[in-house]
Order: structure tokens, then C-alpha cells, then sequence
């Protein structure tokens, strides 16, 4: 592990050293107000306003951004407040994730929760666990979370997809609009067709469709009056095995997908699955008997902030082979550095699995550790070995067992890096980098 952090602290010095004549922070609270250039940032918390008349980017922990910006804005971190404007694109991943303001081009924001109001002159994405978004898009919307709320002042030039467990469409949808989730409110105006996946579909009184609705539900939807429909189309179809119409849905429990192949090909997957947890648990169980404090910092992270882990832990998955592909160039700008370049990408998949094995951690601890006083030895190993024999169960049924495997990697990958200066027992909060003797806070115009 020491070896990794060097290589990727040594990646990211010689990154930011590399870059000629850009506003460049390493560490501790930094306030810039207006830069001439780009301003690069690594570090604790961070604080732009004015003028910047290039891009930022910036990976820590707090930020907020009141300034106008001339480039593009790139920012991974905790919570996040973005306002003013921004001429390019931007791309914000944090905690708590609230943006107000006008921007020239595309957005993509996830977080736990996601406020959005303002203007984006392009495409917008957003997830998070709750996403709430009040904005003219002048291209297409994709929204993904829990709950998804497009407010009435929205208005979106091109298509809108929406995926959630809870969605209500309030705004104005001049294109077509694609829409799945548990229960879906619709209650806006849509100039195009409209589709609709859900358990539940709502159309309040002020809903207008100019199109044609579709509706892929196990229950008819309920339209209230004053709701005006172009035309219509309902079929019955069960949706994600829905809990609320569970019992009008007829399956087929003796289809070819549970005979068949599956007696053929299913005893090697359920081997290699159980093989997969078994060595996730001698894993997870060398790791708390070497490292005992780090892998409760791991817990006592995802205990206070469990679904930022898990988008965390996403994204910087969904990143980890271009970080590793980025580092592995600069490594071999250098003789010394191309020789750790094997040992790089022998790490690589390692460090996946460690984190696979510290989302079992997280869970068994979340479980068994109600009151948050910690966990011993011998309970650690039985929360580890109950969340890896349940993943083991959950594999039998196609499909599941991946699933769950995903989001433990994203869980515990996520946990570890909220964790990394965390202290438990002595500190509820990250180590903040004021303790040294310089606080570093630098003011640049």
C-alpha cells in the first residue's frame, strides 16, 4: 500500500509541477480571488471567486466557486457550491453538490444530494441519491438517483431520460421524453412523445402531452382531471418485480433460465463465486488483523457518510484505468519510474479486491455495530464472513450476485478514500492539513 501512494503522490507532484504558468496549489485551505491563468488545486478546502480567465481544476476536500470563470471547471471532492459563470463545461463530483449558475456548455454533477438551478447551454447529466434540478437545458437531460424532482421552472430543449426510484416531472419537455422508475408523477408539459416504465404512474391535473404516452406498467395510470392527453397507450408489464403488484404477476419458475444450461454451466459459476467471497474473507480478515485502526477508519467512514462512499467509490472505478494509464506515462518519463511500472499494474487489481473485501467491512459493521462503539476482532471476522456468505447466496440468482459485488467494490473503494487522514476514536472529522504549522491560505489575483 505505502509503495501505491508513492507512486500515485510522485504522478500527481510531477503533474502539477509539469504544468507551466497556472495558479498551482498542493494542500492546505487556499481562498484564490481572480487568476489570469488556470488554477490547479490539490489539497484541503478551497475557496475561487472574481475573474478566472481559464479552466480549474481541483480534487478536495470542501470547495466553493462564486467567481466567473472563462474555461472549463473539473472538481472531485466533499461538498460542493458552485455560482457565478462558467463559459465552458463543467464536471463536479462530491458529496452534497449544489450549482447555481449560467453555463456556456455541458454540465455533469453527482453527489448524495444534487441541486441544480440556473442555465446550461448544452447537455446535462446529474445522479446522486437525491437530485433536484430547476434549470433551462438547452440540449438533452439525463437524470439518474433515489428521488429525481424536475421543478416546474425547468425547460429542456432536447430529449430528457430520467431513471429513479422516485420521479416527479414538473418542467417543460420540448422533445421527447423517456421516463423509469418506482413511481413516476408527471404533472409538466411535454411536446413530444412521452414513455413511461414504472409500478405507479400519476398524471396530475396540470400534466400536458401533446404526444403519444406510453405507459409500461403492472397497474393502469391514474390521470386526474384536467390532465390532457394526445393519445395514449397502456400495456400491463411487470416492472423490476415491483413489491406493490407482486402478487398480480405470474412467473415462470420453470422456464429454461432456472433448467437447462444453467444445471450444465451453473456448478463452475457458484465455484468461482464461492471461491470469490471465500478469498474477499481471507482478505478482508488479513487486513483487519494487520491494519485493525484502518480498517475501522474504513467503517467508522462509511457510518457517517454511506452514500457519498458509494459515488465516490463509483466514479473514482469508473476513473481508476485512465488514473493508472496517466500515471504509467509519467512513470516512464524516468528511468527509476519505469521500473515501477510492473509493479503499478501488478497493484492494480489487488487494491480492487481489498476494496471489495472492505465493503463487506462496511456492511457487516453497519449491521452488527448498531450503537457505534466499534467492533472487536472476533466480531469483525463473523460481520465479514455474514456479508460474504450472503453475496455468495445472492450469486444464485442471475444477475443479483453481480450487483451486489459491484456495490460492494464501490462501497468499500469509496470508504477508503474518505477515510485516508481519519482517525477513529480520536476525531469525527478528516485531518485537516491546518494542523501543520503554515495553514498555507494564499490570496492571488
Amino acid at each position: 500500500m505505502n509503495m501505491f501512494k508513492q507512486i500515485m503522490a510522485a504522478g500527481l507532484a510531477f503533474f502539477a509541477i509539469s504544468v507551466a504558468a497556472h495558479a498551482q496549489t498542493i494542500g492546505g485551505e487556499v481562498n484564490i480571488d481572480g487568476s489570469r491563468d488556470d488554477v490547479t488545486f490539490i489539497g484541503g478546502e478551497l475557496s475561487i471567486r472574481g475573474d478566472i480567465d481559464g479552466d480549474i481544476f481541483a480534487i478536495s476536500g470542501n470547495g466553493r466557486i462564486d467567481a466567473v470563470v472563462h474555461g472549463d471547471v473539473q472538481y472531485f471532492g466533499g461538498d460542493i457550491d458552485l455560482s457565478g459563470t462558467v463559459d465552458g463545461s463543467v464536471e463536479i463530483a462530491g458529496g452534497d453538490v449544489n450549482i447555481s449558475a449560467r453555463i456556456g456548455q455541458d454540465l455533469n454533477a453527482a453527489g448524495g444530494d444534487v441541486t441544480i438551478e440556473g442555465e446550461t447551454g448544452g447537455d446535462m447529466h446529474a445522479a446522486g441519491g437525491s437530485v433536484r434540478i430547476t434549470v433551462l437545458v438547452g440540449g438533452d437531460l439525463n437524470a439518474a438517483g433515489g428521488d429525481v424532482v424536475i421543478e416546474a421552472g425547468t425547460e429542456v430543449a432536447g430529449e430528457s431520460k430520467v431513471v429513479a426510484g422516485h420521479v416527479h416531472y414538473a418542467g417543460a419537455a420540448h422533445g421527447n421524453a423517456d421516463i423509469e422508475g418506482g413511481q413516476v408523477t408527471l404533472s409538466g408539459t411535454f411536446d413530444g412523445d412521452v414513455e413511461v416504465r414504472a409500478e405507479e404512474v400519476i398524471l396530475l391535473s396540470t400534466a400536458r402531452v401533446a404526444g403519444l404516452l406510453t405507459v409500461r406498467s403492472p397497474g393502469e395510470p391514474e390521470i386526474a382531471d384536467g390532465a390532457m392527453v394526445g393519445s395514449s397507450d397502456y400495456q400491463i408489464e411487470p416492472f423490476n418485480f415491483g413489491t406493490k403488484h407482486f402478487n398480480d404477476l405470474d412467473f415462470d419458475t420453470d422456464g429454461p433460465w432456472m433448467h437447462g444450461p444453467w444445471n450444465v454451466i451453473g456448478a463452475p459459476f457458484r465455484f468461482l463465486g464461492g471461491a470469490f467471497a471465500g478469498s474477499a474473507f481471507l482478505l478482508g480478515l488479513l487486513a483487519v488483523l494487520l491494519a485493525p485502526r484502518g480498517v475501522a477508519g474504513v467503517a467508522a467512514a462509511f457510518r457517517r457518510r454511506p452514500l457519498s462512499a458509494g459515488v465516490i467509490g463509483f466514479i473514482s472505478l469508473a476513473m481508476s484505468p485512465v488514473v493508472v494509464v496517466m500515471v504509467t506515462i509519467l512513470l516512464a518519463l524516468t528511468v527509476v519510474g519505469a521500473l515501477l511500472i510492473p509493479l503499478l499494474w501488478l497493484l492494480y487489481l489487488p487494491i480492487l479486491f481489498l476494496a471489495f473485501a472492505f465493503g463487506g467491512v462496511a456492511f457487516g459493521d453497519l449491521i452488527f455495530n448498531r450503537a457505534g462503539n466499534g467492533l472487536g476482532f472476533g466480531m469483525r471476522a463473523l460481520s465479514l464472513l455474514v456479508v460474504m456468505a450472503a453475496g455468495f447466496a445472492l450469486g444464485v440468482v442471475p444477475g443479483l450476485g453481480a450487483m451486489m459485488g459491484l456495490v460492494l467494490l464501490c462501497v468499500g473503494l469509496g470508504a477508503w478514500i474518505l477515510a485516508i487522514g481519519y482517525r477513529p476514536g480520536r476525531d469525527a472529522e478528516p485531518m485537516r492539513a491546518s494542523t501543520l504549522k503554515d495553514d498555507n491560505t494564499v490570496t492571488q489575483g
